[in-house]
């Protein structure tokens, strides 16, 4: 099967993509209805109205999940080098390189399929890319936000995992016009990439009230918070 290049169908919009993170364990991902959302490996069960492309690179993850996954609507993306032998008209299959950002056919892994998701994103064309769910911690004992993959991470899974964020971060150069940013309730561990917190990025999807008159607030940097945090501030 040929592999797919993204066209540029979220061109200039925002992009939201879902870890695994425990910290988004109890999130309203109602929130995201009707968005551009890339879930990561298990996020594609919150459904297609929330979810609006599923993307895995582990092919251990996908022989577990391929007979639930083929009834999900949206559209399923897959850069496990394992699975381009296959032939199924559900699949869309993209190149994988280790590292770095890329275009065309093809997503840098760096790692892991939540770095991953962020080429992709930028391949759709999306100008701000918010990361859910992108901990690299365990929280009260927990990996996950779910209860589908039973795995355990350790250190040394988070130490790959950061420095395979690293690499995209210095390659953010090749899509100037990219925004990333963590969205995070405080216990994330993710070194690069600014911050926002989980009520800012909230008021930042809610729509303005209609008496409101201006431009919607903006992002700004909170120089009083470590981590290049940000808040909203109106306009």
């Amino acid at each position: 099967m040929p592999l797919w290049a993204p066209s540029r169908d979220w061109d200039g919009q925002d992009a939201y993509l879902i870890g695994g993170g425990s910290s988004l364990r109890g999130f309203d991902f109602s929130a995201l209805k009707g968005r551009n959302v890339i879930g990561c490996n298990d996020a594609w069960r919150l459904g297609e109205e929330i979810v609006s492309v599923c993307l895995f690179g582990d092919s251990s993850w996908w022989e577990k999940n391929k007979q639930d996954l083929k009834n999900f609507k949206g559209r399923v993306v897959s850069c496990a080098p394992t699975c381009l032998t296959l032939n199924l008209d559900w699949l869309w299959q993209m190149k994988r390189v280790k590292d770095g950002l890329h275009e065309g056919n093809t997503l840098g892994w760096n790692q892991s399929t939540g770095a991953a998701a962020i080429n992709l994103a930028m391949l759709l064309g999306a100008h701000c890319i918010y990361l859910l769910g992108y901990d690299l911690s365990m929280q009260d004992g927990r990996f996950h936000w779910h209860d589908y993959n039973k795995k355990k991470l350790n250190t040394e899974t988070f130490v790959r995992f950061t420095r395979g964020f690293y690499n995209v971060a210095s390659s953010l150069r090749r899509f100037p016009h990219a925004r990333v940013y963590n969205v995070t309730d405080g216990s994330s561990k993710l070194p690069v990439f600014d911050r926002i917190t989980f009520a800012d990025f909230f008021e930042l999807l809610a729509p303005p009230p209609r008496a409101l008159s201006g431009s919607p607030p903006r992002l700004v940097a909170d120089e009083s918070r470590p981590g290049r945090a940000f808040l909203l501030e109106a306009v």
